[in-house]
């Protein structure tokens, strides 16, 4: 699995994911997201889905296991797919988080980076 993972503004990530997503995938994206809910509170994420296969079981629990532990730490979740089939993984997301789920095509992929990183006034002041 290739996964790439880059910043996205001071509070989040864009992750772009392809192929089998395995266990060990998790590691890099975990410390990172839970330094940005530590640093602000919760974390803006872009995941972008190309060529993706699926989850083994154990990165999928992992996965489960992230969402349940961190479910206000995610503010804006931005699923950026390459054909429309990658919408549902926006609509099963939902129900374990609290965050504002969109779903956006790979062609609207800077509509998405913009969404992400729409901070709120008060969410500036924090980091000033």
């Amino acid at each position: 699995m290739n996964t790439v993972i880059r910043n996205a503004g001071p509070d989040g990530l864009e992750i772009n994911v392809q192929g089998k997503l395995r266990n060990e995938d998790y590691s890099q994206f975990k410390a990172l997201a839970r330094e940005r809910i530590d640093r602000f509170g919760q974390v803006n994420l872009l995941v972008m889905i190309t060529e993706f296969s699926g989850w083994t079981p154990a990165a999928l629990c992992r996965d489960i296991k992230f969402d349940v532990a961190h479910h206000d730490g995610i503010r804006r979740l931005a699923i950026v797919g390459t054909v429309p089939l990658n919408h549902w993984m926006a609509a099963l997301s939902k129900p374990f988080t609290s965050a504002d789920v969109q779903y956006y095509s790979i062609a609207d992929i800077e509509t998405a980076r913009v969404w992400i990183r729409d901070l709120p006034l008060e969410h500036l002041a924090r980091q000033a």
